[in-house]
């Protein structure tokens, strides 16, 4: 019997070099967030990441909207990251090490999750909650004494700012300190005083 025929003379349809199997989201959800953290997030495209995984681009429109709620879906998963890793912290100068650490650590996905506009999260509920857990962690640390929400917010939004300031600053090369320890210390020093 010829290789490519059934019996009863039908050919046989040849074998698939494509995706079938598996859970799409989550395995084009990974290849997104490599591609992200190996190269930024300015040029990913659900092109990109269909030719990477298998499938037709088409295939991942089931999954997100477009390639912003694909963006939004990384950093959920790189806020998730963040936040587990703050959680560990017991000081402030603990948290802002672990925080600065993973920025810079991370930088193509700390520049993805800072891209975020905090105030339309409420329309993407996991990437909200995955921020707030960030958030939750800062306050546990920084604001354990202080009983007022507006007082607590305000000195989280202290802290962020310093936060992303510092980091901005460091990574462009405006900020003169000479090592990611000077940093973590001159920081640490600066929400000390909050």
């Amino acid at each position: 019997m010829d290789a490519g025929r059934y019996e009863g003379g039908m050919t046989a349809k040849p074998a698939r070099d494509t995706y079938r199997h598996g859970n799409l989201r989550a395995d084009a959800l990974k290849v997104a967030y490599r591609l992200v953290a190996d190269g930024g997030y300015v040029a990913l495209s659900l092109r990109q990441v269909a030719d990477e995984v298998g499938v037709a681009h088409r295939s991942l429109y089931n999954h997100f909207k477009d390639r912003e709620a694909l963006l939004d879906a990384v950093a959920t998963e790189a806020y998730l990251k963040l936040a587990a890793i703050v959680a560990k912290a017991q000081t402030p100068e603990d948290y802002v090490a672990k925080y600065i650490r993973f920025a810079l650590a991370n930088r193509t996905l700390y520049a993805l999750i800072t891209s975020r506009p905090h105030g339309t999260m409420k329309y993407t509920p996991p990437l909200q909650a995955a921020a707030h857990k960030v958030i939750t962690e800062a306050m546990r640390i920084f604001c354990a004494d202080i009983t007022s929400s507006e007082e607590r917010r305000r000195t989280v939004m202290k802290v962020y700012i310093i936060l992303y300031g510092a980091i901005s600053l460091y990574t462009a090369g405006i900020l003169d300190q000479p090592n990611e320890k000077a940093l973590i210390a001159e920081v640490s020093a600066m929400v000390k005083k909050i």
